[in-house]
């Protein structure tokens, strides 16, 4: 008995709390003074990095409006309900500008 006590003190030892370190963004969302960047700056941003969004396929305004709602209905995102065609509008224009696209790693 002594002895798996002495076992279980051991491997929980090394079980410290690690400080990590994450990487700069790479991505910004762009600014295009289109009228869904901010809803999609403050409800996107929340859960996901810009690399991420930047790197989806090209969608249409449907496609992104079905995407949103689903982030808002199936994962509980907090995107109020009037929010969501404002953000399907944004991202949609910024992937068929070619503004939202993620930079390479800075070596």
């Amino acid at each position: 008995m002594r002895a798996a006590l002495l076992v279980l003190a051991l491997l929980a030892a090394p079980a410290g709390a690690a400080s990590i370190a994450l990487p700069n963004e790479t991505a910004m969302l762009p600014d295009s003074g289109h009228p869904g960047y901010l809803p999609a700056l403050q409800r996107c941003m929340i859960c996901h990095s810009v690399d991420y969004i930047a790197l989806q396929p090209d969608f249409d305004e449907a496609r992104w409006r079905a995407v949103v709602d689903k982030m808002r209905q199936a994962f509980k995102a907090p995107i109020p309900a009037e929010e969501v065609a404002p953000i399907a509008a944004y991202l949609a224009d910024a992937q068929r500008r070619r503004l939202l696209r993620p930079h390479p790693p800075k070596p």
